[in-house]
Order: structure tokens, then C-alpha cells, then sequence
């Protein structure tokens, strides 16, 4: 599963798009959001989780990565 950002309490900082090692996630400069661009890249990290001033950005691990 990608990050899950919730927009409604992002900041629009854009530090996860800054943090993020493989580029999964932009930020929009017109829309001054974040945008999670390629899903199926993301490692799982959790450094825009972990960077994210706000708590805005959550990662749920699928069920095969807990084992």
C-alpha cells in the first residue's frame, strides 16, 4: 500500500516529497499538495511518515509484509 496522505491535515510543507528516497511522491505546486505518483514503487520506508510535521501521512503494510 502507498502513503496515505490526508489533506486535510497536510500543511502543503512538501517535506515528504523532499524525503521520499524513490520519488513516490510529488509535490503540486499549483495545487500546494502532495501527490502519491507512483504507488507501486514505495518501499514502505515510512520517511515521509516519520518527516512529516503534520501526522499526515500514514502507511498501511499489506498483510504479507507482517509476516
Amino acid at each position: 500500500m502507498p502513503p496515505n496522505i490526508d489533506m486535510d491535515r497536510c500543511s502543503g510543507c512538501g517535506m515528504c516529497d523532499k524525503i521520499c528516497p524513490l520519488d513516490v511522491i510529488h509535490f503540486d505546486s499549483e495545487k500546494n499538495m502532495p501527490i502519491v505518483k507512483y504507488a507501486d514503487e514505495c518501499w514502505h520506508c515510512g520517511s515521509c511518515r516519520l518527516e512529516c510535521p503534520m501526522g499526515a501521512i500514514k502507511i498501511f503494510f499489506p498483510v504479507e509484509m507482517l509476516y
